[in-house]
């Protein structure tokens, strides 16, 4: 009778947290195990709940209480990601093998993730190579780059995430600690940030001893960022339309997705122009993906002080907003300078202050020594960056 009582408790949960209640969920699901169910799912469904609030120890116990109960491959699985996040290594390996072996295919996906994570990318390529999933594919794809890596430097930072699988540079921008990027900061590029960056690409165009035959970029946002680069590199801004084969740096400023990217490029292309395009800034709209542009500076919200459009670039200091998103702040009008030539000026003064960059070298050594397999350097070997 308990049987009937706990999985009415179960039941009762599963409504719940369907209905994004997950306070009331975990209530019923704890009434369901308080029961001692001869059944796992409630063990389970407080497991899920609270490896998705990080909470991995309790996690732990709920499932090695669920598989007591039931060898299911899915609490299994589960708890190989929660086994992970402890860094219990071995133990996350032997359930994902386990898993794998009970006919789980898709399981070779995260066990292919592990061994990559523990740089044993010979078992990595045999797991993934048999998975039957699209991300399997771009895990394979990266396989050549994560063989770079060494021991103690990360995986799993921005840049490396962004070299891994989208194959683009990320410059980086002053204020950002060296290599330490934060996606998850706003941030609304100065002149002395854009310059430091465009300094960065500079010495990257310097020491790759790349040429172009113009420099690209309209308009009142990504004019002036093609101005200064024009300047930096001291060749031309385009007026006209290049012939085919001409080899164009094209630059922007803050770029929203990928397919703002791609239709920055697609006139140029379409008329048979060699385009590098580099970016001061990328919204990331998804995963990294070759699409985005070759060069890159801040990954992240941003936006530029000539160009400030999107609510979070126009806040003004407001005591008295008490409530709403910004407390303290108000969102300002929407802010566009046409004058290119007064912004471009002020970058210019700006780059020429030559403000010291302590972390270039390291920058360039990332790409030129240790991770040279970025999209990039097909320019120096003449194919379409």
């Amino acid at each position: 009778m308990s049987d009937v009582f706990a999985r009415r408790q179960f039941e009762r949960g599963r409504q719940f947290e369907l209905q994004d209640r997950l306070e009331e969920a975990v209530r019923a699901y704890e009434a369901a195990c308080s029961m001692n169910p001869g059944f796992p799912d409630p063990y389970y469904a407080l497991g899920r709940i609270e490896a998705n609030r990080n909470r991995f120890e309790a996690a732990l116990t709920l499932f090695d209480q669920a598989l007591a109960i039931s060898p299911d491959p899915q609490i299994l699985e589960w708890r190989a990601y929660v086994c992970g996040r402890l860094r219990r290594y071995d133990e996350a390996l032997a359930d994902y093998r386990a898993v794998v072996d009970a006919g789980e295919h898709q399981a070779r996906v995260n066990l292919g993730r592990m061994l990559l994570a523990l740089r044993r990318y010979d078992e990595a390529e045999e797991a993934l190579k048999d998975a039957d999933d699209a991300s399997s594919a771009v895990l394979l794809a990266a396989l050549p780059r994560y063989r770079e890596f060494a021991g103690g430097e990360r995986v799993d930072d921005l840049r490396a995430v962004r070299y891994l699988f989208a194959t683009n540079v990320v410059l980086g921008t002053f204020g950002d600690g060296g290599l330490a990027l934060n996606p998850r900061r706003y941030l609304l590029l100065s002149p002395v940030h854009i310059a430091v960056t465009v300094r960065r690409l500079q010495a990257l165009v310097e020491r790759k001893g790349w040429r172009f035959d113009g420099v690209a970029g309209a308009g009142p946002h990504h004019g002036p960022v093609a101005r200064l680069c024009a300047h930096a590199l001291g060749v031309d801004v385009l007026t006209a339309a290049p012939g085919p084969g001409c080899r164009v740096l094209l630059c922007s400023a803050v770029l929203k997705s990928v397919a703002e990217a791609r239709a920055a490029e697609a006139a140029w292309r379409d008329r048979g122009v060699r385009v590098l395009h580099f970016a001061l800034a990328l919204v990331p709209d998804g995963d990294p993906d070759p699409a985005e542009p070759e060069l890159l500076g801040w990954v992240g919200r941003a936006a530029v002080p000539w160009h400030r459009v999107e609510p979070m670039s126009r806040l003004e200091p407001d005591a008295s907003v008490t409530d709403g998103a910004w407390p303290g702040f108000r969102v300002g009008p929407p802010v566009v300078d046409p004058n290119q030539e007064r912004v471009s000026a002020g970058l210019i003064e700006a780059f020429e202050e030559g403000r010291r960059d302590v972390a270039l070298r390291d920058v360039l050594d990332y790409y030129l020594i240790r991770h040279p397999q970025v999209r990039a350097f097909d320019w120096d070997r003449g194919g379409d960056a």
